[in-house]
């Protein structure tokens, strides 16, 4: 397999795990390494949307109430272990081989976007011994999530670091920047300030130092520099285009429509769309699987990922969200900057980042910034920040769930129907851990207080 065929790929098998779905009657996950472009209907929400209260299961809803197959935990661990982890290694292992460094550096920053989200996903993993099979390592040592965020953050400043523009590397296989050096910098050093964020709560003195190193290094610019994975066409098709077709079973969270209507917000007519008995925009309320009314009085997502999103392409990380984190930074004291303007120019900037059919006018824009409820406050200005990440990461579930797990921001409520304890805020570890690498996910277990329910939170999560 040629480097631009395998990097193609990973990078597509990395995001299709993030968007794994888990509807009751869906034929069940199969993983296949050799294939993993071949996304259909199974992938289209997790949990991870689900949880945040982004998104709400219609049908089938299992995750509403707070109940996981096992086969999905193992099927979303080796996939990432046997799938695109293993594929990503090999892209490492070969810009080393020949002394290509834009090759190792983009597969450092790759292969830390995706282990960032396992480990957010799951706590402590194996980290430093995971891919070293080939070595004679079958049960590796799990690492704790300090220690997978101290090695993530590394990873990616060195990995930044080793780009440089030049000729062609990946040709057609570079799905998310064909094959721009300084735009993946940008998206490494913006990914390093998202993960230094995440340690705020729980190792401030570093979070601070990693995020400055940086920004200093230079993150998105604009939206031009958005990481988008696109959907070449048919059988390659945005997942819940896909799910459209077929079966329709996902809408819209009542918290964010509630939210979006409490502000006026313009992104309502494109997150949501109205219900077909009356034309109003209503969301389900998460964790309520006996909802009041027929399925007709609940609104969809909108259609620019249904019926007219065949090609959409799907947010990995963008300039909206690295705008908001320097607002949240600048809050904090860690940056140089004002944190209102920098609060503006992330909203605007998520506004913004989609087709001028989609996004809302400059007026609209202005309007919106201008209402009380929205001009930042220094007073409550953090909780501002933290609210409005969260809007703008819709559709980009599993950082909407960490960002709601860090923030605690927007207060979610649990529905009536949540057989848990609390909304979920990890991943179960896999029952084949249990049998063939039992004692070290029992130390794992153990120093986390859980592991093998969703209820424990993970190490950076105070909430």
């Amino acid at each position: 397999m040629n480097r631009a065929m395998l990097t193609k790929r990973v990078l597509v098998a990395g995001l299709v795990l993030v968007m794994s779905a888990c509807d009751e009657g869906l034929t069940e996950i199969n993983l296949n390494p050799n294939a993993p472009t071949d996304v259909g209907a199974q992938f289209l929400l997790s949990h991870t949307a689900i949880w945040p209260q982004h998104a709400v299961q219609l049908q089938y809803p299992d995750e509403e109430e707070g109940i996981v197959r096992a086969s999905r935990m193992q099927a979303y661990w080796d996939g990432y272990y046997a799938g695109s982890l293993a594929d990503i290694q090999m892209v490492i292992d070969k810009g080393r081989e020949i002394g290509n460094a834009n090759i190792e550096g983009v597969g450092m920053i790759w292969k830390s976007w995706i282990f960032h989200i396992a480990t957010d996903l799951w706590g402590d993993l194996p980290y430093s011994e995971a891919l070293a099979g080939a070595d004679g390592v079958t049960t590796p040592a799990y690492d704790t999530q300090q220690q997978v965020y101290a090695g993530l953050l590394q990873t990616l400043g060195g990995g930044a670091a080793m780009l440089s523009s030049g000729s062609s590397v990946f040709g057609s296989g570079d799905v998310l920047y064909g094959d721009d050096m300084e735009k993946w910098r940008r998206f490494g050093n913006s990914l390093r300030m998202r993960l230094a964020m995440r340690m705020s709560e729980v190792d401030a003195a570093t979070a601070r130092s990693e995020f400055v190193a940086a920004y200093n290094a230079g993150g998105f610019l604009s939206n031009d520099d958005n990481a988008m994975l696109s959907w070449p066409g048919s059988p390659y098709r945005n997942p819940l285009f896909e799910d459209w077709q077929g079966r329709d079973d996902h809408g819209i969270s009542a918290t964010m429509v509630d939210t979006l209507k409490s502000m006026a917000d313009p992104r309502l007519a494109l997150y949501a769309e109205p219900a077909t008995e009356d034309g109003e925009y209503r969301g389900l309320q998460n964790g309520d699987i006996t909802p009041e009314l027929s399925l007709a009085w609940y609104s969809r997502i909108g259609n620019h990922w249904r019926s007219g999103g065949a090609a959409t392409p799907t947010a990995v990380m963008t300039y909206s969200e690295v705008m908001l984190l320097a607002a949240e930074a600048a809050h904090r004291g860690w940056i140089a900057g004002d944190p209102a303007t920098l609060y503006a120019d992330g909203i605007r900037a998520n506004m913004t980042q989609y087709s001028a059919a989609n996004s809302p006018t400059t007026v609209e824009i202005d309007a919106y910034l201008a209402q009380p409820v929205v001009a930042y406050d220094a007073a409550t200005g953090l909780e501002q920040i933290q609210l409005q990440q969260w809007i703008g990461l819709f559709m980009n579930g599993s950082e909407a769930w960490a960002h709601v797990r860090r923030t605690g921001v927007p207060a979610l409520q649990a529905g009536p129907d949540l057989t848990l304890s609390r909304i979920p805020v990890r991943f179960k570890y896999p029952d084949l851990e249990q049998s063939l690498n039992a004692a070290n996910l029992a130390a794992a277990v153990s120093r986390q207080g859980g592991g093998l329910d969703l209820v424990t939170p993970v190490w950076w999560q105070i909430n």
